[in-house]
């Protein structure tokens, strides 16, 4: 199901959605920042399986904290991943390609501001986002905390709940 609408609401998950690379290039460089290939378990009621079929996405850093430590890292490109419910072998093919900005706060949170596609694991029941893997196309922003729960705000995008579209 998709459905376009503006809400505020509260979600968690295990899964971090860019991690800074290790050694990557300098300050302002852009670098490689591909998505690996996941199963994951306990977002919908059965194993989600994801297959990278296009991943250009690159990544930089914006600024950085007076230790060296990544404050604003900046990611875009095309990111196109096949969802395959592993029961069934139902699967579907989404382009999640974009760009986003990724403050690291120092309380070891992130937030996020996506301007295209974002995929997003929702672990835990929430008001507005129940459990489900949110497939997001337009602007939105998500605040990451270290307890694992996620704060979505200024949605402004299309929703779709993979944990529906492939049962």
């Amino acid at each position: 199901m998709r459905r376009t609408f503006t809400i505020v609401a509260v979600a968690a998950s295990a899964v971090g959605l860019l991690a800074p690379a290790a050694g990557a290039a300098g300050k302002g460089d852009w670098h490689p920042a591909p998505t690996e290939p996941f199963v994951t378990s306990g977002v919908c009621s059965f194993t989600m399986k994801g297959d990278i079929v296009r991943d250009t996405t690159e990544a930089r850093t914006l600024s950085t904290y007076p230790d060296g430590s990544v404050e604003v890292e900046e990611a875009r490109g095309p990111l196109v991943i096949r969802f395959t419910n592993a029961s069934t072998g139902r699967s579907v093919v989404r382009d999640v390609s974009g760009h986003a900005l990724i403050r690291y706060l120092e309380d070891g949170g992130r937030e996020y501001h996506f301007d295209g596609g974002g995929s997003i694991p929702v672990r835990v029941a929430s008001p507005g986002f129940p459990p489900g893997w949110y497939i997001l196309h337009g602007r939105f922003t998500v605040v990451g905390h270290t307890d694992g729960t996620r704060i979505f705000s200024d949605v402004h995008a299309t929703v779709e709940n993979l944990c529906e579209t492939l049962t």
